[in-house]
Protein backbone atom coordinates (compact mmCIF):
# COMPACT_ATOMS: atom_id res chain seq x y z
CA UNK A 1 0.00 0.00 0.00
CA UNK A 2 1.48 3.17 -0.57
CA UNK A 3 1.60 5.87 1.80
CA UNK A 4 -0.13 8.82 1.28
CA UNK A 5 1.97 12.24 0.92
CA UNK A 6 -0.31 14.82 2.96
CA UNK A 7 -1.64 14.25 6.09
CA UNK A 8 -4.61 16.65 6.20
CA UNK A 9 -5.74 17.46 9.94
CA UNK A 10 -8.96 19.52 10.64
CA UNK A 11 -8.90 20.60 14.00
CA UNK A 12 -12.88 21.07 14.80
CA UNK A 13 -14.73 22.74 17.14
CA UNK A 14 -18.25 24.16 16.96
CA UNK A 15 -18.31 24.85 13.24
CA UNK A 16 -21.30 22.64 11.66
CA UNK A 17 -22.36 25.14 9.65
CA UNK A 18 -18.73 25.53 7.68
CA UNK A 19 -17.51 22.04 8.11
CA UNK A 20 -19.40 20.57 4.62
CA UNK A 21 -17.61 23.49 2.96
CA UNK A 22 -14.05 22.57 4.51
CA UNK A 23 -14.18 18.90 4.13
CA UNK A 24 -15.69 19.32 0.65
CA UNK A 25 -12.86 21.43 -0.46
CA UNK A 26 -10.36 18.75 0.74
CA UNK A 27 -12.35 15.86 -1.15
CA UNK A 28 -12.42 17.78 -4.51
CA UNK A 29 -8.65 18.13 -4.19
CA UNK A 30 -6.72 17.96 -7.93
CA UNK A 31 -3.79 16.66 -5.71
CA UNK A 32 -5.15 13.18 -4.42
CA UNK A 33 -2.71 11.51 -2.34
CA UNK A 34 -3.36 12.45 1.27
CA UNK A 35 -5.15 10.88 4.13
CA UNK A 36 -7.91 12.80 6.47
CA UNK A 37 -7.56 12.86 10.18
CA UNK A 38 -10.85 14.98 11.23
CA UNK A 39 -10.43 15.45 15.13
CA UNK A 40 -14.16 16.77 16.73
CA UNK A 41 -13.31 18.55 20.78
CA UNK A 42 -16.30 17.43 21.97
CA UNK A 43 -18.34 20.43 20.09
CA UNK A 44 -22.01 21.30 21.72
CA UNK A 45 -23.12 21.91 18.13
CA UNK A 46 -23.85 19.70 15.06
CA UNK A 47 -20.29 18.96 14.11
CA UNK A 48 -20.65 15.28 15.20
CA UNK A 49 -23.29 14.63 13.09
CA UNK A 50 -21.87 16.51 10.08
CA UNK A 51 -18.15 14.57 9.97
CA UNK A 52 -19.39 11.32 10.50
CA UNK A 53 -21.72 11.40 6.86
CA UNK A 54 -17.90 11.43 5.26
CA UNK A 55 -16.57 9.28 7.94
CA UNK A 56 -16.89 5.78 6.35
CA UNK A 57 -15.01 7.45 2.94
CA UNK A 58 -11.34 6.14 2.19
CA UNK A 59 -8.42 7.39 3.88
CA UNK A 60 -11.00 9.70 6.77
CA UNK A 61 -9.87 9.21 9.99
CA UNK A 62 -12.59 10.75 12.84
CA UNK A 63 -11.31 11.28 16.34
CA UNK A 64 -14.23 12.42 18.95
CA UNK A 65 -12.36 13.79 22.22
CA UNK A 66 -14.83 12.96 24.87
CA UNK A 67 -14.08 16.30 26.82
CA UNK A 68 -12.80 19.56 25.44
CA UNK A 69 -8.96 19.95 25.24
CA UNK A 70 -9.41 23.86 25.81
CA UNK A 71 -6.56 24.57 23.01
CA UNK A 72 -6.59 23.68 19.38
CA UNK A 73 -3.41 22.99 19.40
CA UNK A 74 -3.80 19.83 21.30
CA UNK A 75 -5.60 18.62 17.98
CA UNK A 76 -2.51 19.35 16.06
CA UNK A 77 -0.76 17.41 18.35
CA UNK A 78 -3.20 14.16 17.93
CA UNK A 79 -3.21 14.47 14.71
CA UNK A 80 0.36 15.12 13.64
CA UNK A 81 2.48 12.09 15.60
CA UNK A 82 -0.32 9.77 13.68
CA UNK A 83 0.39 11.57 10.69
CA UNK A 84 1.58 8.86 7.67
CA UNK A 85 2.40 11.75 5.35
CA UNK A 86 5.27 12.99 4.21
CA UNK A 87 3.64 16.66 4.47
CA UNK A 88 1.43 18.29 7.16
CA UNK A 89 -1.43 20.59 6.67
CA UNK A 90 -3.78 21.97 9.34
CA UNK A 91 -6.83 22.69 7.85
CA UNK A 92 -9.33 25.17 10.18
CA UNK A 93 -12.84 23.95 9.76
CA UNK A 94 -13.94 26.98 8.95
CA UNK A 95 -11.96 27.54 6.13
CA UNK A 96 -11.88 26.15 2.46
CA UNK A 97 -9.19 25.98 0.04
CA UNK A 98 -9.24 26.23 -4.01
CA UNK A 99 -9.02 22.46 -5.72
CA UNK A 100 -5.26 23.09 -6.55
CA UNK A 101 -4.04 24.31 -3.35
CA UNK A 102 -2.07 20.34 -2.52
CA UNK A 103 -0.79 20.26 -5.70
CA UNK A 104 0.94 23.39 -5.81
CA UNK A 105 1.95 23.52 -2.15
CA UNK A 106 3.75 19.82 -2.80
CA UNK A 107 5.29 20.66 -6.26
CA UNK A 108 7.11 23.33 -3.97
CA UNK A 109 8.33 20.90 -0.57
CA UNK A 110 9.48 18.11 -3.43
CA UNK A 111 11.43 20.59 -5.46
CA UNK A 112 13.78 20.86 -2.40
CA UNK A 113 14.08 19.09 0.41
CA UNK A 114 15.42 22.34 2.16
CA UNK A 115 11.98 23.78 1.83
CA UNK A 116 9.88 23.35 4.84
CA UNK A 117 7.13 25.65 4.91
CA UNK A 118 5.26 26.82 1.96
CA UNK A 119 2.36 29.12 1.92
CA UNK A 120 0.06 31.16 -0.29
CA UNK A 121 -2.41 34.64 -0.14
CA UNK A 122 -5.75 33.99 1.22
CA UNK A 123 -9.22 35.57 0.13
CA UNK A 124 -11.10 36.42 3.01
CA UNK A 125 -14.43 35.51 3.15
CA UNK A 126 -18.00 36.58 5.09
CA UNK A 127 -19.93 33.86 7.04
CA UNK A 128 -21.61 33.08 3.54
CA UNK A 129 -18.25 32.18 1.91
CA UNK A 130 -18.26 35.85 -0.18
CA UNK A 131 -14.95 37.71 -0.88
CA UNK A 132 -14.34 40.21 1.31
CA UNK A 133 -10.87 41.29 1.44
CA UNK A 134 -7.42 39.16 1.23
CA UNK A 135 -4.44 38.53 2.94
CA UNK A 136 -2.54 40.33 0.68
CA UNK A 137 -4.20 43.68 2.53
CA UNK A 138 -2.83 42.42 5.77
CA UNK A 139 0.53 41.88 4.47
CA UNK A 140 0.93 45.81 3.12
CA UNK A 141 -1.55 47.78 5.75
CA UNK A 142 0.08 45.65 8.73
CA UNK A 143 3.88 44.86 7.54
CA UNK A 144 4.01 48.04 5.53
CA UNK A 145 6.14 45.92 3.02
CA UNK A 146 5.98 44.85 -0.53
CA UNK A 147 8.03 42.03 -0.55
CA UNK A 148 4.57 39.74 -0.45
CA UNK A 149 3.46 40.81 -4.00
CA UNK A 150 5.95 38.73 -5.53
CA UNK A 151 6.88 34.80 -4.75
CA UNK A 152 9.78 34.64 -2.88
CA UNK A 153 11.95 31.75 -1.16
CA UNK A 154 13.59 32.74 2.05
CA UNK A 155 15.89 31.67 4.66
CA UNK A 156 13.64 30.16 7.51
CA UNK A 157 16.20 31.35 10.41
CA UNK A 158 16.87 34.96 8.49
CA UNK A 159 12.68 35.24 8.25
CA UNK A 160 12.12 34.18 11.51
CA UNK A 161 14.46 36.99 13.06
CA UNK A 162 13.79 39.68 10.56
CA UNK A 163 9.86 39.48 10.51
CA UNK A 164 8.20 36.25 11.94
CA UNK A 165 9.93 37.78 15.94
CA UNK A 166 7.07 40.63 15.31
CA UNK A 167 4.33 38.88 14.26
CA UNK A 168 2.62 36.29 12.39
CA UNK A 169 3.80 35.90 8.80
CA UNK A 170 1.35 33.85 7.77
CA UNK A 171 -1.95 34.79 8.13
CA UNK A 172 -3.59 31.43 8.99
CA UNK A 173 -2.36 28.03 9.26
CA UNK A 174 -4.91 26.31 6.53
CA UNK A 175 -2.63 28.29 4.00
CA UNK A 176 0.02 26.59 4.65
CA UNK A 177 1.69 23.04 3.90
CA UNK A 178 4.53 22.10 6.40
CA UNK A 179 7.22 19.11 5.70
CA UNK A 180 6.52 16.65 8.30
CA UNK A 181 9.84 16.45 10.08
CA UNK A 182 9.73 20.57 10.96
CA UNK A 183 6.55 20.13 11.92
CA UNK A 184 7.60 17.34 14.71
CA UNK A 185 11.09 19.15 15.61
CA UNK A 186 8.81 22.39 15.99
CA UNK A 187 6.23 20.86 18.16
CA UNK A 188 6.26 22.12 21.73
CA UNK A 189 3.92 20.84 24.57
CA UNK A 190 4.38 24.56 25.57
CA UNK A 191 1.87 25.28 22.67
CA UNK A 192 -0.71 23.80 24.48
CA UNK A 193 -0.48 26.66 26.72
CA UNK A 194 -1.87 28.95 24.45
CA UNK A 195 -5.51 29.75 22.97
CA UNK A 196 -4.65 32.35 20.41
CA UNK A 197 -1.03 32.97 19.49
CA UNK A 198 0.47 29.28 19.20
CA UNK A 199 -0.07 29.11 15.84
CA UNK A 200 2.71 32.29 15.41
CA UNK A 201 4.93 30.37 18.25
CA UNK A 202 5.01 27.39 15.99
CA UNK A 203 5.10 28.84 12.86
CA UNK A 204 8.51 30.55 13.92
CA UNK A 205 9.99 27.02 15.41
CA UNK A 206 9.50 25.49 11.88
CA UNK A 207 11.23 28.50 10.06
CA UNK A 208 14.26 27.22 12.11
CA UNK A 209 14.52 23.95 10.02
CA UNK A 210 14.80 25.29 6.58
CA UNK A 211 13.75 27.28 3.91
CA UNK A 212 10.42 29.15 3.39
CA UNK A 213 8.53 29.29 0.04
CA UNK A 214 5.50 31.91 -0.56
CA UNK A 215 2.93 32.41 -3.02
CA UNK A 216 1.29 35.71 -3.67
CA UNK A 217 -1.83 33.41 -5.42
CA UNK A 218 -4.72 33.12 -3.32
CA UNK A 219 -4.87 28.99 -2.79
CA UNK A 220 -7.12 29.39 0.22
CA UNK A 221 -10.15 30.96 1.73
CA UNK A 222 -10.16 32.03 5.28
CA UNK A 223 -13.59 33.15 6.85
CA UNK A 224 -13.64 36.00 9.13
CA UNK A 225 -16.90 35.55 11.62
CA UNK A 226 -18.09 36.38 15.03
CA UNK A 227 -17.22 32.95 16.65
CA UNK A 228 -13.68 32.61 15.86
CA UNK A 229 -11.01 32.12 18.84
CA UNK A 230 -9.74 35.59 17.71
CA UNK A 231 -13.41 37.31 18.86
CA UNK A 232 -13.27 34.82 22.44
CA UNK A 233 -10.12 36.04 23.97
CA UNK A 234 -10.17 38.22 26.28
CA UNK A 235 -8.06 41.62 26.14
CA UNK A 236 -5.73 40.67 28.60
CA UNK A 237 -5.12 36.94 27.39
CA UNK A 238 -4.65 38.26 24.11
CA UNK A 239 -1.42 40.72 25.40
CA UNK A 240 -0.19 37.95 27.77
CA UNK A 241 0.07 35.60 24.84
CA UNK A 242 1.73 38.35 22.14
CA UNK A 243 4.33 38.91 24.92
CA UNK A 244 5.06 35.89 25.66
CA UNK A 245 4.89 34.41 22.09
CA UNK A 246 7.62 37.24 21.16
CA UNK A 247 9.47 36.48 24.03
CA UNK A 248 10.14 32.39 23.01
CA UNK A 249 11.11 33.72 19.82
CA UNK A 250 13.24 35.62 20.87
CA UNK A 251 15.06 33.16 22.87
CA UNK A 252 15.50 31.06 20.39
CA UNK A 253 16.55 33.14 17.55
CA UNK A 254 19.37 35.06 19.80
CA UNK A 255 19.55 37.73 17.64
CA UNK A 256 23.03 39.56 17.46
CA UNK A 257 22.09 42.78 19.23
CA UNK A 258 18.69 42.46 19.50
CA UNK A 259 17.25 44.33 21.78
CA UNK A 260 14.26 42.41 23.59
CA UNK A 261 12.86 46.25 24.69
CA UNK A 262 12.49 47.17 21.29
CA UNK A 263 10.84 43.99 20.12
CA UNK A 264 8.25 44.66 22.81
CA UNK A 265 8.34 48.20 22.41
CA UNK A 266 4.89 47.84 20.01
CA UNK A 267 3.03 45.52 22.96
CA UNK A 268 4.04 48.19 25.33
CA UNK A 269 2.23 50.76 24.06
CA UNK A 270 -0.60 48.63 22.86
CA UNK A 271 -1.12 48.38 26.40
CA UNK A 272 -1.82 51.59 26.77
CA UNK A 273 -4.88 51.63 25.06
CA UNK A 274 -6.40 48.03 26.17
CA UNK A 275 -9.32 47.29 28.02
CA UNK A 276 -7.19 45.31 30.69
CA UNK A 277 -5.22 46.49 33.30
CA UNK A 278 -1.52 45.81 34.35
CA UNK A 279 -2.21 43.49 37.00
CA UNK A 280 -4.74 41.09 34.85
CA UNK A 281 -1.92 40.77 32.20
CA UNK A 282 0.98 39.68 33.97
CA UNK A 283 -1.65 37.09 35.81
CA UNK A 284 -2.21 35.62 32.45
CA UNK A 285 0.93 35.41 31.69
CA UNK A 286 1.75 34.01 35.29
CA UNK A 287 -0.61 31.07 34.33
CA UNK A 288 0.63 30.46 31.07
CA UNK A 289 4.38 30.29 32.36
CA UNK A 290 5.79 31.27 35.66
CA UNK A 291 8.99 30.75 34.56
CA UNK A 292 9.05 32.30 31.49
CA UNK A 293 7.20 35.28 32.70
CA UNK A 294 9.78 35.95 35.79
CA UNK A 295 12.45 35.19 32.73
CA UNK A 296 10.83 37.83 31.19
CA UNK A 297 10.82 40.15 33.90
CA UNK A 298 14.32 39.98 34.76
CA UNK A 299 15.71 40.84 31.54
CA UNK A 300 13.73 43.63 30.85
CA UNK A 301 14.42 45.46 34.67
CA UNK A 302 18.34 44.85 33.36
CA UNK A 303 17.59 46.04 29.15
CA UNK A 304 15.96 49.35 31.34
CA UNK A 305 18.55 50.03 33.64
CA UNK A 306 20.87 50.13 30.32
CA UNK A 307 18.01 51.32 27.84
CA UNK A 308 16.35 54.37 30.04
CA UNK A 309 15.39 55.96 26.80
CA UNK A 310 12.52 53.42 26.54
CA UNK A 311 10.86 53.97 29.81
CA UNK A 312 10.64 57.94 28.88
CA UNK A 313 9.25 56.51 25.43
CA UNK A 314 6.86 54.86 27.51
CA UNK A 315 5.94 57.45 30.22
CA UNK A 316 5.26 60.14 27.57
CA UNK A 317 3.13 57.80 25.36
CA UNK A 318 1.03 56.99 28.79
CA UNK A 319 0.79 60.47 29.34
CA UNK A 320 -0.77 61.19 25.80
CA UNK A 321 -2.97 57.97 25.85
CA UNK A 322 -4.13 58.69 29.34
CA UNK A 323 -5.00 62.68 27.82
CA UNK A 324 -6.65 60.91 25.02
CA UNK A 325 -8.81 59.50 27.88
Amino acid sequence: MVKPMVTVIIPSYNHARYLPARIESILSQTYTNYELIIIDDCSPDDSDEVIRRYAELPNITYIRNAVNSGTPFAAWEKGAFQAQGKYIWICESDDFAEKDFLSRGVAVLEADEQNVLFYCNSNVVDESGNVIGSTADYFSEVWKNDRWKEPFVADGSEEAREFQLMGQTVPNMSSALIRQGAFQQAYSKYLLRFKLTGDWLFIGYVMLHGRVVFTPEHLNNFRKHEVTSRVRVKSARSQAEFVLTKFALYQVLRSDGQNLLEVLSNDAIRFLYEDASAWQVLREMLRISFRKTCSLAVKMGVGLMTHREYLKHFLARRKIARGAD
